[in-house]
């Protein structure tokens, strides 16, 4: 039987692909292109075809919506629109649709929705299409939504509004505006976060005050012409033939349950900042703000994301400087994001960064130089305060080089190393980035790529697959030779009971270190032989549990201290195998804190834990997860964290905990109200609230 298939009529597909891509051919051809979308929008809308009307009016309300960066194109457009008699009809129309969208900003998770509606709006505003005091008054109820939440979510989209909106604003309703600015003001000074928030508000204030003490530089009229495209200043004298909307609009707030967090803002570079006094710019606070919102928006579409960085470049004519400004504040946004290491629902991985980044410098290939010395300078001003942030950047990082044929500056990054420094944070981010990057591509293959110094440097660092030497005890060469005989676990069983000498516990530890020892030689056997070997080992006759716990996790230190693949790889397994469970390594993790092993070692159970509560949050598969043992667990870490002096270890300790009460929260959904309670720290408490 045949099926009629419907098609597009070839009618809507152009009018789609017109107002889509709208502006994509750059700056010089704004105005040319612009008045021959108006033109053709117009001979359409005059055939009167609802369908036609109905594609014309969806297709601005969803590139309103996923398209931040193009709102004064479109605004535009729709001004000109506006002065035609014929199509006056069509941007009202186009107005309504998106003002219905208001009362949904309140139910969505992110204020990403709000934020996109609301810069669009403000540039119909600006071209003067909706009322300037509806306009604020629609910040005044942003600004009451955001004094009665916990959440910033309100506040989020207030501050991202207010750059595009605050020029028109002050013009026409001065004295409303400046007391929004003024509540605004009392607001962030009770926020004691430094987080990408703090940093968009300085750079707003900052820029209101350098206007009022030198208001006759025109410091607006710069800022329309180069912090976004906004076409509508080409066409003066159409502008003033725009017809107004004669309707108000309100933002409906509601008490919202979810808490929803900006990422953290952790390295600003000194270009980005004014010379001398440590303003933010706020020009750069709203490309890294467009930056955010475009991963948000395309998360599942890298070449998307790609593109859209493209056109930024090709939208808003650029001195060489600002081009460089441009390049530095999209590697260092993204880095920021690569290195957030306070968990979040909505946390992209390193592998998505690295490969962003991968497009992006072949995209810039003839200026790689540039691009990588401005990597460069980030990773000099990283904060020395956790090292879970190492972790995640050496991944990115050693990614992207792969990827670019390593045409890196290895003296500079070499450079950072110093064996007269033991404990130097430096030097693990050093030999991190290495190991990674000479894991996934070995070092025989790219002797030609790097220097000869270097690659003998790597060579004399403790092996990192290498467990310790235990073929000279008479005990672990019986066992490696049952081993090899593959026995199974009862022929096994029946072996060890035969050796009397010595006791069960240090049989029980060289069978581990044998069975480690063996696993290591083929990553691909663990689970097999562990579920062979240790099966047996569980029964309550033969050890307890929480002894064959404790030797399990000293044998794991003692063999992989110097490895954090193998320690995320075998607690891992070791976990889901039931052997050990988190409160047993939390007491572990206590006890070698206590004995101040070399920091390495420190942070490289760190990472791993961190690493596997995670996965295990991720996964669903949380061991102990009942009220009893997860506030036992809290109760452990939250006394290490107030007894530690090191800031490195204080952070990393804090991250392992909200890993655990997210874990438990999203097992235990129904406790974890009651355990939140008796948590002290209200960030921690939002935190784990926001997932």
């Amino acid at each position: 039987m045949l099926q009629i298939s419907h098609q597009i009529p070839p009618e809507i597909n152009r009018i789609r692909q017109l107002i889509c891509r709208a502006g994509d051919d750059g700056a010089d051809t704004f105005k040319k292109d612009l008045q021959k979308i108006v033109d053709i929008l117009g001979e359409y809308y005059q055939q009167n075809k609802q369908e036609v009307k109905d594609a014309m009016i969806q297709s601005f309300i969803q590139c309103a919506k996923l398209l931040p960066l193009k709102a004064g194109i479109y605004a535009t457009i729709l001004a000109l629109l506006s002065t035609k008699q014929i199509t006056q009809s069509l941007t009202d129309q186009i107005i309504l649709g998106l003002l219905e969208h208001l009362p949904q900003i309140a139910q969505e998770e992110t204020p990403i929705l709000g934020q996109t509606i609301l810069k669009f709006l403000s540039e119909l505003m600006n071209v003067g299409l909706l009322n300037t005091v509806s306009f604020v008054e629609c910040l005044y109820d942003l600004e009451g939504g955001a004094e009665n939440e916990q959440s910033p979510f309100y506040l989020q989209i207030l501050l991202t509004t207010l750059p595009h909106a605050m020029i028109k604003a002050m013009e026409k309703n001065q004295i409303e505006f400046k007391n929004i600015i003024q509540n605004v003001e009392v607001l962030m000074t009770k926020r004691k976060t430094e987080d990408r928030l703090f940093h968009l508000w300085q750079s707003i204030r900052n820029f209101l005050n350098n206007q009022e003490k030198d208001a006759h530089t025109q410091i607006f009229q710069q800022f329309l012409k180069t912090s976004y495209p906004r076409p509508y200043l080409l066409f003066p004298d159409e502008m003033t033939q725009v017809r107004q909307l004669r309707r108000g609009f309100k933002i409906p707030i509601v008490k919202r349950t979810q808490i929803w967090r900006p990422q953290q803002i952790l390295v600003l570079n000194d270009e980005i900042r004014s010379q001398g006094n440590n303003k933010t710019d706020v020009q750069i606070e709203i490309t890294r703000q467009w930056i955010y919102e475009t991963i948000d928006l395309f998360k599942t579409n890298r070449q998307q994301i790609v593109f859209q960085f493209q056109l930024y470049s090709n939208c808003i004519k650029m001195s060489p400087s600002q081009e460089a400004q441009f390049r530095q504040t999209l590697i260092f946004t993204l880095l920021n994001m690569v290195i957030e290491v306070v968990p979040r629902k909505d946390q992209l991985s390193t592998a998505f960064y690295s490969g962003l980044l991968i497009h992006l410098s072949q995209r810039n290939s003839d200026n790689i130089k540039e691009w990588n010395e401005t990597i460069e300078q980030f990773i000099d001003q990283i904060p020395q305060n956790n090292i879970l942030i190492i972790e995640q950047l050496s991944d990115c990082l050693s990614h992207y080089f792969c990827n670019s044929n390593f045409k890196l500056n290895w003296d500079k990054y070499f450079g950072k190393y110093n064996p007269d420094e033991t404990d130097s944070f430096n030097n693990y981010l050093v030999i991190m980035i290495f190991r990674k990057l000479f894991l996934l591509v070995s070092v025989e293959k790219i002797t030609d790529l790097v220097p000869k110094n270097i690659i003998d440097w790597y060579n004399q660092l403790q092996d990192i697959t290498k467990p310790i030497d235990i073929e000279q005890h008479s005990l672990a060469e019986k066992i490696n030779t049952y081993l090899q005989q593959k026995l199974n676990g009862i022929e096994m069983l029946e072996q060890l009971k035969l050796i009397t000498n010595p006791n069960p516990d240090i049989v029980i530890q060289t069978f581990l270190e044998c069975l480690l020892q063996c696993i290591s030689k083929s990553i691909t056997h663990l689970n097999v032989l562990s579920k062979r070997y240790l099966s047996f080992l569980l029964q309550p006759n033969i050890i307890k549990p929480e002894k064959l716990g404790e030797i399990m996790l000293n044998t794991i230190f003692r063999m992989w201290n110097h490895s954090v693949f193998h320690l995320k790889v075998y607690l891992k397994e070791f976990l889901n195998l039931e052997v050990i469970n988190n409160l047993q390594i939390i007491n572990w993790l206590n006890d070698i804190i206590k004995q101040k092993p070399e920091p390495f070692k420190i942070y490289n159970i760190f990472i791993a834990i961190n690493d596997v509560f995670r996965k295990q949050t991720k996964l669903d598969q949380v061991q102990d997860c009942t009220y009893e043992n997860v506030k036992e667990i809290n109760t452990i870490l939250t006394k290490m964290i107030e007894q530690e002096q090191d800031v490195i270890i204080q952070s990393s300790l804090e991250n392992i905990q909200l890993q655990i009460l997210i874990a438990f929260k999203q097992t235990n959904g129904s406790q974890s109200d009651k355990l939140l309670k008796e948590i002290k720290s209200t960030n921690v408490k939002q935190i784990v609230m926001s997932f």
